[in-house]
């Protein structure tokens, strides 16, 4: 398909968004068929800053359709760092709210009403650097898996423990915060 003859338009899919294990990342897959075998199916993130992202199932069509029925999956993963239980697609057919499922393999955890889990947040912090107190801190269940250029400082104590500690010992201009969506290295040229 040349550039030139590539339009996007509006696609229709079934969506499943999933937890990654031990981790603050969410696969969003949605799955389908195309109505021609020159199209092209993708999950594409809205422009804002909505946490977690927003995103659109768009069609790269051209203005000819080579007519053959084709099953699509495509996948978008991003940040969730609010432990929002939804994510928002929006398609041909309108806007879906779309659950975050457990992680494949996790332990579902069945909790009573009022039931809060008090003792599963820990706190990362950049690997200190030989300065007083601590900078780039993160606070995350208990066993997530996080960039080995943390180490583990506080916890496990409840969340509300976890950030006094990061407010008492964490400096401001350093704390972590990802919006979701963004790569947390550079990308290489």
């Amino acid at each position: 398909m040349e550039p030139a003859e590539m339009k996007r338009a509006w696609g229709v899919a079934q969506y499943e968004a999933r937890w990654i294990a031990r981790s603050l990342m969410v696969r969003l897959t949605a799955r389908g068929i195309l109505p021609c075998s020159n199209y092209v199916a993708q999950l594409e993130m809205r422009p804002g800053p909505t946490d977690p992202p927003e995103w659109n199932m768009v069609f790269i069509v051209s203005e000819t359709c080579e007519k053959a029925l084709v099953p699509f999956e495509a996948e978008a993963v991003m940040v969730n760092t609010t432990g929002a239980t939804e994510i928002t697609v929006h398609d041909g057919v309108g806007t879906h709210q779309v659950p975050i499922q457990p992680a494949f393999g996790a332990p579902v955890t069945i909790m009573k009403a009022g039931q809060a889990m008090d003792d599963n947040f820990v706190v990362f912090a950049d690997i200190p650097d030989g300065t007083v107190g601590h900078s780039g801190c993160l606070v995350v269940p208990e066993g997530t898996i996080v960039v080995a250029t943390k180490t583990r400082v506080f916890g496990p104590d409840s969340r509300d423990a976890c950030d006094d500690f990061v407010e008492q010992n964490c400096s401001a201009e350093k704390v972590l915060v990802l919006r979701g969506g963004e790569i947390p290295w550079p990308l290489m040229a």
